[in-house]
């Protein structure tokens, strides 16, 4: 019988001890993906105030993923986001003049659209040096990869093979390149003329969620016109912010986060920027 209560009891010290490890565990491994989203959220800050311009898409891509991703059954969402919004990490080593021929969708010519391709692989190098975003690195290198294996890079890989948040990012990243400008709508029409390039199951989803009308509002909410002081973290960019000199500061759809708040307080106090933002507030 001793024997018996003696062993219940070392059974219950152990669970017990092992109860307390894991939520230890549990601690640390929150902590550490605290550091991990602060840390890359900081550089997607420090990256859309530095070129603006590029990171204008990305922005309008994550926000669309994270709007179809419950709706494609995507267990680590965060992967597809953060893959949203780094895609464009390699065209910053692309000449400015090919960098904004991109963004401004004029025609590339043959070499510069290889310049454009190929600069997804310079962001994958970067990432697959970052423990934990190897998934992300892979799904930027195939964004440009047709289902039907065309594209870049030129291999093997097609269908079910590519991975699965490239091929969300191929279908996001079309869609915005069709819908950028004043009044443009997200019909699907050219997509779906060309629906061998992409993962039909989300071709569809993303046409059921994130179709728009003429006239409908990228991001909906409360359009507020404010001083830099008054705005909020989360609030997106309504229009252009642009400097004295017509320079693009930050773009529209850009989310406001603390740094780039402070960043426009700032520009403000030198009466670089308007002296009132438009944001949408949710």
């Amino acid at each position: 019988m001793r024997r018996l209560v003696r062993e219940r009891k070392a059974r219950q010290a152990a669970e017990a001890a092992l109860e307390e490890k894991a939520r230890e565990l549990f601690e640390a491994n929150k902590e550490v993906r605290q550091l991990f989203t602060g840390s890359l959220g900081l550089l997607t800050d420090v990256l859309a105030m530095a070129r603006p311009e590029l990171f204008q898409k990305a922005a309008k891509i994550q926000r669309w993923a994270g709007r179809i991703a419950p709706h494609l059954g995507i267990a680590h969402t965060w992967e597809l986001k953060f893959a949203a919004m780094l895609y464009p990490l390699g065209m910053l080593s692309l000449p400015d003049e090919v960098a904004e021929k991109k963004m401004s969708g004029m025609l590339l010519s043959a070499d510069e659209q290889r310049m454009v391709l190929e600069s997804t692989r310079a962001a994958h190098t970067r990432l697959m040096q970052i423990p934990r975003l190897e998934a992300v690195g892979r799904a930027i290198l195939y964004c440009n990869k047709g289902y039907d294996g065309s594209g870049y890079p030129i291999d093997d890989v097609k269908g079910e093979a590519i991975p699965h948040a490239a091929r969300v990012l191929k279908v996001l990243i079309d869609l915005a390149d069709e819908s950028t400008g004043v009044d443009r709508t997200r019909d699907f029409h050219k997509m779906a003329k060309n629906s061998h390039l992409y993962d039909k199951q989300i071709l569809k989803v993303a046409y059921e969620h994130l179709r728009r009308a003429v006239g409908q509002p990228e991001v909906e909410g409360d359009v507020l016109t404010l001083p830099p002081g008054a705005l909020q973290p989360g609030d997106v960019v309504h229009r252009d912010i642009v400097d004295q000199d017509n320079r693009l500061m930050l773009a529209a759809g850009a989310v406001c986060s603390e740094i780039v708040i402070q960043r426009l307080r700032t520009l403000k106090q030198k009466g670089r920027v308007d002296d009132e933002i438009q944001v949408v507030r949710k």
